[in-house]
């Protein structure tokens, strides 16, 4: 029914794939610090397990749990309502933005099929450079 659409709920699992690097470490944060958010789950290749460990001691409900290396990212996607995706690689001295495109989207690719495979439901959120 309509008025059930409109029901929110406290209980959204999250996964921040990208969680190590320059956005996902401030990103994961905010998405602790959100009431509507019960279960983070925050993946990289590396780096993770001290950023969980560092926001499970800010005040809130929200459980967080790191997860790295690539034998891991099926477990950080299980069930995930929301998938932000801040990963891929800054641009370096003398890169194009089509080398840049290239690098990152192969990342992308490779995680939303990661996605599709383990949370097929989810909400896709893509932040990976260059943006625009």
């Amino acid at each position: 029914s309509a008025r059930a659409a409109m029901t929110t709920t406290s209980e959204y699992k999250v996964a921040v794939l990208g969680a190590g690097g320059g956005i996902g470490q401030p990103l994961s944060m905010l998405l602790k610090m959100n009431p509507l958010i019960s279960d983070l789950r925050l993946f990289d290749l590396r780096g993770t397990l001290g950023v969980a460990a560092d926001l499970s001691h800010t005040n809130t409900t929200c459980q967080v749990r790191g997860f790295e290396g690539d034998e891991q990212l099926a477990d950080a996607l299980k069930g995930c309502d929301l998938v932000i995706i801040p990963a891929g690689v800054p641009r370096k001295p003398g890169m194009t933005r089509d080398d840049l495109f290239a690098i990152n989207a192969g990342i992308v690719k490779n995680l939303a099929e990661a996605c599709a495979k383990n949370c097929p439901k989810a909400l896709i959120n893509i932040i990976s450079n260059p943006v625009n």
